[in-house]
């Protein structure tokens, strides 16, 4: 009987995973079941469960680790993730980060990081971060769509953190410029947001005679903050004129505030200004339409003696304030003034249409207004939105 017993104990010794039998069972047919048995057996070490994870991951089985990984209590999935992050983040560098090109195991460690960093610990969590963070922005532009999960997602979920690193890529010239600009404006602290600023205009002025490219100030339009807005300010309104438009364009496409902001300001000085050329007047307006508190002076520029920066600022009045700028508009349209029916309807009524739903009460209330011209509008633009 006691050999019997030694026996029994002896296969069941023989059974247990070691780190060379996990190794073996990533080439083996029946090895997969066998790796998710251990990473759920309970009161195995976890640096084994930690292990067998890994190579269910390397093995393309990464959402059945996952899986595995989420049916466990807390404690133990801490514990398997705290062991588990050096070895994911081993596999997703693979034999080095260089290049955008990278191996389907690669990618698959890369996001089984992104999908244990929400049950790490902070420090757990943090050396996630830093792996995915140096994975993602290796080749920003090329990995950008690899794996399971955009490079983009990650870095925003990281947040702040991410920020310096992006800072670096900020390099006029480059491929990498604009996403780690587009990706840095939606993340980063103030401070971060200020020196990645200050830097690309540091670049962007050793150019000399030969001024930004279109990228660079595109790039700062996207990073946004008070230094990149000031800069961009000053060129639209000294600059070239070619820069001039640019630099208005970059502000309307980038991260600048919505608020009453010295870009609104700038961009309802150039607006009304009829020395401005025409492409820089009109993109003065575009970065109008960004901004729902420019309705007042976009109303006000309804009385310019230009016709045509008149009805420009019909539309993007109605652009930024949508359903709220229905009433100012409408009433800003001057009753004794003989319009064209087609230009009405195309400048006005065609705009108050595309508001959509929300401006059928301001527009039924104009029915009862004192402006013929308001009402005749309103009329009309019911009409059509009442159709649909």
């Amino acid at each position: 009987m006691a050999l019997v017993v030694a026996l029994a104990g002896g296969a069941s010794v023989g059974c247990d995973p070691t780190p060379e039998k996990i190794a073996r069972w990533k080439e083996t047919e029946r090895g997969p079941k066998r790796l998710r048995e251990t990473v759920v057996k309970h009161g195995l070490d976890p640096s084994l469960r930690a292990q067998a994870f890994a190579a269910l991951v390397e093995v393309g089985m990464a959402q059945e680790a996952l899986a595995d990984l989420a049916s466990l209590d807390p404690a133990e999935r801490g514990a398997i993730v705290h062991a588990a992050v050096p070895r994911l983040t081993e596999l997703a560098r693979g034999s080095g980060i260089v290049g955008s090109a990278t191996t389907r195991a690669q990618r698959e460690a890369k996001d089984a990081l992104f999908a244990v960093r929400t049950d790490a610990t902070p420090e757990d969590r943090n050396a996630a971060d830093a792996a995915l963070i140096e994975w993602t922005t290796a080749d920003l532009n090329g990995r950008m769509s690899s794996g399971g999960n955009s490079s983009e997602k990650i870095l925003v979920a990281i947040g702040p953190k991410a920020g310096p690193r992006l800072a670096e890529l900020l390099q006029p010239g480059t491929q990498q410029l604009l996403p780690a600009a587009g990706i840095l404006g939606k993340i980063a602290d103030a401070d971060t947001r200020a020196r990645a600023a200050d830097g690309l205009i540091g670049k962007i002025r050793e150019t000399g005679r030969r001024g930004p490219d279109d990228a660079s100030l595109q790039a700062l339009g996207l990073v946004g903050g008070p230094r990149a807005t000031a800069f961009l300010i000053d060129t639209a309104e000294h600059g070239s004129e070619p820069l001039r438009e640019k630099a208005l364009l970059a502000l309307a496409q980038g991260t600048v505030s919505q608020g009453d902001s010295p870009a609104q300001a700038a961009a309802l000085r150039i607006a009304g200004d009829k020395k401005a050329p025409g492409k820089v007047r009109e993109a003065a307006f575009q970065l109008l339409e960004k901004m729902p508190t420019a309705v007042t002076g976009l109303t006000n520029l309804m009385r310019d003696a230009d016709e045509t920066a008149r009805w420009r600022a019909v539309e993007a009045a109605l652009a930024a304030g949508k359903d709220k700028a229905v009433v100012p508009v409408l009433e800003s349209l001057s009753p004794g003034a003989r319009y064209k029916k087609e230009d009405l309807d195309s400048y006005v009524v065609h705009d108050l249409v595309l508001i959509g739903p929300s401006a059928l009460p301001p527009l039924r209330g104009e029915l009862t207004s004192k402006n013929a011209v308001a009402r005749q509008v309103a009329e009309a633009a019911l009409a059509q939105l009442q159709k649909r």
